[in-house]
């Protein structure tokens, strides 16, 4: 049981950043949008979000330009499905993949990378 409230926790601290980086931040929203930012190889993506039902040829697709491009953004696998992580970012409607280029007043890589070293 202590797990499900851990997880909870870390849903809504993620939940709770990702709005803090969408007022005051840069981020851009799709699957398409995030592909186009990483193919520019602007240097501007800090990090790559997707929903835990994102398809596997889209995060594949991130992860292989970004390979060809030699960026180093971060992926996390957002533990929701896209609807869930549309209504997490404060729309109506499902978002498969989103790209932070600028984390504006948030915490949120530190939280993606905490998480990635568990």
């Amino acid at each position: 049981m202590a797990e499900i409230k851990s997880k909870s926790v870390e849903i809504s601290d993620m939940n709770r950043e990702l709005q803090k980086v969408l007022k005051s931040g840069k981020v851009l929203i799709g699957s398409n949008e995030t592909l186009k930012a990483l193919r520019g190889g602007d240097e501007g993506v800090k990090a790559v979000i997707y929903a835990s039902n994102c398809p596997e040829e889209i995060k594949e697709g991130f992860k292989k330009v970004t390979k060809q491009k030699n960026g180093n953004p971060l992926f996390y696998e957002y533990p929701v499905n896209s609807l869930e992580l549309g209504l997490a970012c404060g729309k109506p409607y499902s978002i498969a993949s989103l790209c932070i280029r600028d984390t504006g007043k948030s915490d949120i890589l530190r939280l993606i990378e905490k998480e990635k070293n568990r």
